[in-house]
């Protein structure tokens, strides 16, 4: 298993291992750093799925996180920080969840949009 799925796999153990613990944090709400980690995260998913793979190249895994300018340590520590505040997690996954489903409608749309231009594009050209 290479080091990008061992991330996602990591984050994800972590984010359940603390948000079942018994105490919250005492954390406020970390707008930049939470903000920064949902696109990430959604960044890397996003990738993963359009690679149709689970696994991410290190470059691409690397100009992802650049861009976020955050490291996969700083994923994994942001984690770490509010694990254990179990209603910052559910509204963070919640937020995750919100967004993912709204980038795979806009896809599903895009992709919807391009068939319907090449579908046009095939009916005014001559056989």
């Amino acid at each position: 298993m290479s080091v990008a799925p061992r991330i996602i796999v990591s984050i994800v153990a972590v984010t359940l291992f603390w948000s079942c613990g018994s105490g919250a944090t005492d954390v406020t709400g970390d707008t930049a750093g939470r903000e920064t980690f949902i696109g990430a995260y959604l960044a890397l998913r996003s990738e993963a799925r359009s690679s149709r793979s689970t696994e991410l190249e290190d470059g691409v895994r690397d100009s992802i996180l650049t861009v976020y300018d955050v490291t996969a340590q700083e994923l994994l520590d942001f984690i770490d920080t509010h694990g254990e505040d179990v209603q910052f997690m559910r509204d963070l996954w919640t937020e995750i969840e919100t967004r993912m489903v709204e980038l795979l409608e806009q896809n599903a749309r895009d992709r919807e949009n391009e068939e319907d231009e090449a579908n046009e594009a095939d009916a005014i050209l001559p056989d």
